[in-house]
């Protein structure tokens, strides 16, 4: 499985850029390392703290730059992935974080060995495409544009007590829920907070959305399946108390009583390069599902 952008990586890779948590020193001192390894091999590579990077689109410190190494867990990635979406920058993740969902590869003795595979374009490569999605929340007046990989989000704040959310789909009111809150997610993010509570898995190749409310009062509300095209509008009514909009679990802001959040499929796309087929999909599921058993069930002993 290829595509033109592999071609192109053939031909091209000339500059990395790394992306490395400079809170964490397992991530700073690994990029130390690996910087001037890649150096010695012919490539440009310049070492990026993310945090000196914007939440959103690329700064000048990734122009140039054909593919991104990024050091870290699925939180880093998906900061990354909002940085070098609007570039169209393809992303390869070396896991350092907890769970792992969008990593490739580890940080052990084979790293330099399976990222050549990757670095010189080689076949086996292929090019995984993530949808992302594009919300405008509307308050007092005033609207702010963001960009998600996993998920949009709005929600009950500080207090114990439930909202109530509005739901259109493509201009049609859907229904009313009274619940913690309500999140819109991609595929991507459908192993995020949309499965902590309980909403259905998809396969990452698929362009659908998933709509799952946060602990609805009634157990009639259900996810909803999306196509791709939807345009989904939520208004959160909070009464007294604040709520909460999130892309991502990243960007946050505290909304108002009646404020209001459109979310569309976005133009842009979140490219990682892989060599691991898209069925891995499935093993990595029931290694993350068979983990977690195990982690519960050995908590379990020290219960009393």
């Amino acid at each position: 499985m290829c595509s033109p952008l592999l071609a192109c990586l053939e031909k091209f890779v000339k500059t990395i850029a790394i992306f490395y948590q400079g809170r964490k020193q397992d991530t700073s001192r690994f990029a130390a390392q690996l910087a001037p390894a890649l150096q010695k091999q012919g490539y440009q590579v310049h070492a990026i703290d993310i945090r000196q990077e914007g939440p959103e689109c690329a700064g000048p410190a990734l122009e140039g730059c054909d593919v991104v190494l990024v050091l870290g867990g699925d939180g880093t990635i998906v900061h990354a992935a909002r940085l070098c979406s609007c570039i169209g920058v393809p992303i390869i993740g070396i896991d350092f974080g907890r769970v792992g969902f969008l990593t490739e590869l580890e940080p052990g003795e084979q790293l330099y060995e399976e990222l050549a595979y990757y670095l010189e374009g080689d076949k086996s490569v292929w090019v995984d495409e993530r949808s992302m999605l594009s919300a405008v929340l509307e308050q007092d007046g005033r609207r702010e544009e963001f960009l998600a990989l996993n998920d949009i989000v709005v929600a009950r704040g500080t207090w114990p007590r439930g909202v109530q959310v509005r739901v259109w789909v493509d201009d049609y009111y859907y229904n009313t829920s009274y619940a913690d809150g309500m999140i819109l997610s991609t595929a991507t993010g459908s192993t995020a907070y949309n499965m902590a509570v309980g909403g259905p898995l998809l396969h990452p190749q698929v362009q659908n959305s998933v709509l799952t409310p946060i602990a609805p009062h009634l157990a009639s509300d259900r996810s909803v399946i999306l196509p791709p095209e939807a345009c989904v509008k939520l208004q959160i009514f909070t009464g007294s108390q604040d709520g909460v909009f999130s892309a991502d679990g990243q960007l946050n802001r505290e909304v108002k009583n009646k404020a209001i959040v459109t979310i569309r499929k976005s133009p842009y796309v979140t490219r990682f390069l892989r060599r691991r087929p898209p069925t891995y999909f499935y093993q990595l599921i029931q290694e993350k599902l068979k983990s977690d058993n195990k982690s519960q069930t050995s908590e379990s002993h020290y219960v009393t």
